[in-house]
Order: structure tokens, then sequence, then C-alpha cells
């Protein structure tokens, strides 16, 4: 739309002109006492204030015109410019580039709405945005194929499928985080929700995301169960297949005693490795309940420091505060103590004396959980080997079982702790256990 009333600048240069001449003729009319004068002078300068208003009115009917057409989203419309339309160009430029300068911003706020909305769209979790009475403003294609609808409006929509869901929904508040369960039409789930809140548009706004611990628990459990299969296919066949070949050739060719005795040796010697194996795999599979008691984290430390052969390498115990205790079960947790200080110890004893250093510190953070960190100064651990240490059974050590840092996370696991790679670089490698 084009608005191309005319505004004369002439009329507001005479206006003002006219009204300084009145005003000074009517300032000499009362000195001299010529009262004559302003009958004159008085109405040309109200004719000329009338004037002048009526300009100011029609500017800012103009400004009006270009807030509703903003607030009704309309950019369509555009003053004319040129100086053969309007005599005063340079206030429809103005406003023009008053219209230039809003439409420019409201692109922008929509390519950030895209921005925003493309990552919602790519992130492996639902998330949702929902005003305080339940209405969704945005849900991520994943959240809505987790409630198993076409589109999701409002939390009301989940009621008939999980009251509890959508309740949770309604009342979870600002850092809160909970677990529900819930069937839909895409069967049974377990959610992970939690909340966060935002001021938008004069709206407050809660921004939730929805994860299937479900489908993250099936995955990790698949590629666990993937690669224990892996190693233990490998491990069997390992085994087996010097049994089966000498066995054949021992049933298939005549043989004198001492070839009879040589291989009946190799098949008991593959065998007795077998066994190990098996042992070592019913040491993963069958740790018993902890038989928790309290006792000093020091005494733990110089238990295992003793059973751990530490000559020559630089040993620094730091514990803070130095009475710390746990609540748990003393020989398991000795003898996750005692893996982590022999795998430090092996980790430096081939490097030169003054950088052998093995470190065992411990601290209480604020949500009164002990983490204990066991470090070493050895080389880092290569990014293929550090992904498949808690793997059971692997190992890159010639004569490793591969269970010693897989039976220390579960004997942790066991306390309700976690048992964790926490530092991966040259001259610091850590390893840190944290409990309650």
């Amino acid at each position: 739309m084009r608005h191309r009333r005319k505004i004369p600048y002439p009329k507001i240069f005479a206006a003002v002109l006219v009204i300084v001449l009145s005003a000074m003729a009517t300032g000499v009319a009362f000195v001299l006492e010529h009262y004559s004068v302003l009958v004159v002078s008085v109405p040309a300068m109200l004719l000329a204030t009338r004037s002048l208003f009526g300009i100011y009115a029609d500017i800012m009917k103009r400004l009006n015109f270009i807030f509703n057409a903003v607030r009704n989203d309309d950019y369509t419309f555009r003053f004319a410019e040129a100086p053969a339309v309007t005599e005063y160009a340079l206030i429809n430029y103005s406003l023009n580039r008053i219209k230039e300068v809003m439409d420019a911003a409201k692109l922008q706020m929509r390519e950030k709405e895209k921005y925003f909305e493309l990552i919602m769209e790519c992130a492996d979790i639902g998330i949702i945005t929902v005003l305080k009475n339940g209405a969704v403003m945005q849900a991520n294609t994943k959240a809505v194929r987790l409630f198993g609808l076409m589109r999701l409006s409002h939390i009301d929509q989940l009621r008939p499928h999980s009251p509890e869901l959508a309740d949770t929904l309604l009342r979870i508040g600002r850092g809160e985080q909970r677990a529900v369960e819930c069937t839909t039409e895409t069967g049974e789930l377990t959610l992970s929700i939690s909340c966060a809140d935002m001021q938008f548009d004069n709206r407050e706004l809660r921004i939730i995301t929805i994860g299937d611990i479900n489908q993250a628990m099936d995955a990790k459990e698949i590629e666990s169960w993937n690669k224990l299969t892996r190693i233990l296919t490998h491990e069997i066949m390992n085994s087996l297949a010097p049994v089966t070949s000498i066995s054949h050739t021992l049933l298939t060719a005549p043989q004198d005693a001492a070839t009879l005795r040589s291989g009946l040796q190799t098949i008991h010697t593959t065998s007795e490795r077998l066994m190990q194996f098996v042992d070592s795999f019913r040491q993963v599979t069958r740790i018993p309940a902890p038989q928790r008691q309290p006792f000093y984290l020091s005494e733990l430390v110089g238990e295992a420091a003793a059973l751990t052969d530490l000559a020559g390498i630089a040993f620094e115990v730091r514990i803070e505060p130095a009475d710390t205790m746990l609540y748990a079960d003393r020989n398991l947790m000795s003898q996750v103590m005692v893996n982590l200080l022999k795998n430090a110890r092996e980790a430096v004893i081939g490097l030169p004396p003054e950088r052998r250093s093995v470190t065992v510190r411990s601290r209480i953070d604020a949500s009164e959980r002990i983490a204990i960190e066991v470090g070493n100064t050895g080389e880092p651990i290569p990014p293929e080997v550090a992904a498949n240490i808690f793997t059971p059974f692997f190992t890159t050590k010639p004569d490793g079982s591969g269970i010693g840092l897989a039976v220390s996370r579960q004997i942790v696991r066991l306390h309700g702790g976690t048992l964790r790679l926490t530092r991966n670089a040259v001259d610091r490698i850590v390893f840190t256990v944290e409990m309650e």
C-alpha cells in the first residue's frame, strides 16, 4: 500500500516565520501601545500555530499507521519518497527507514526461531515448550513420537494414556527431574523428565526435556553384550583350536610315546587356561552383596599399599579430611583399591625413576559424596583402549586377565557409586571412585 498525501515543508517554514513575526509585532505593539496591530498579529499567530499542529497531527497519523501495520504483521506498506510526488520526501524517507529496520528485526527473529527449531529437531531427546495452562507452544518430532501422537498441542492430550505423565508435565518445577512409567501407543516407557523455565513474550514458558530411559539402557546393554560376546568367542576359540588340532592328529596318525605325551600336555595346559578364564568369568558375574561397616579410608589405602609393590615409586597419600570414613564392604573395597594401585604401578614401572609417581587423593564434595582419586604419571591411555578398559576380559597385557577394572567398577556400583577414568593426559592419568 502507498501513502501519497503531501506534507508541504514550505508551509512549516511559512508558519514558523509567521509565528515569529507575529510575536515580534505583538511585542512591539504592547511596547509602543499601538494596539491596532494586534488585530492582525494575533489572528495570524493563531492560524500559523493551527497550521503547525495540523502538520504535526498528519505526521503522527503516519507513525500510528506504521505501528498498526507492524502490530498486524503487515510490512507491505511504503510511503512515496519521490520529490515529484511529495514536497517533503525526507519525512517519508525517514518513515520508510523505520519500517525497513523493523522489517529486518522481524526477519532476524524468524531466522532465529527456525534455527532453534532445527536444534530441537536434531536433539536425540524429546523437547517441548509449555505454557502455565498446559498449552504446548512447540514439540519436536522425538517428543511426539515418544507419545505416539501425530501432533501435541496441549498436555491434556496425554491424559487418556497416562494421567500420571500429564500431571507430571503440568506440575514439574524448575530444575526438577522425575521418572515416570507410562503406556502409550508405542508401548511401555520409562521416561526421564526435567524442566527449566524462562520468560518469553511476557509469558512464563517452561522447557521440558523427555528421554526414554529404557531405550538408552537397552542400547548400552546391547553394546556391552556385543563386546563381551566378541571377547568370549575370541578367548574360547583360541583355547579350543589347538585342542581340536592336536586331538585330531593323535587320533588319526600313529604316534610314539613322546609325541603322545607332548600332545596330551598341550591339551592339559590349554584346558587349564580355559578353566582359569571360566573362573575369571565367574568372578565378574558372582560378586557377593556388600556387607557394609564403617572404617577409615586411610586404613584402607594403607592396607592396599602394603599389598602392592611400590618400591622405587614416589607414593603420596592426601586424604581431606584426614578422618574420612567409608560405610562399605571393607574386603570388596580393598580389592578395588589394590586393583587401582597395581594398575598405576604397572603404568609407571617402565619410566625413568624420577618420573615414577603414584598418588591417592580424596575429598568430600558439596553433596557429601566421597571422591577417591588414584593417579599416576604414566603415558596416556590410547583412545581405543580407554573406550574398552572397563569391558570384562579386555586387556592389552600379555598375561592380563582383563577383569580387574571390570570387577572393580561392578563392586563400586554395588555400593551405589561410580568408577571412571576422569583424566587421561601426559603425566596425569586418574581413576576416580565416587561414593556416598
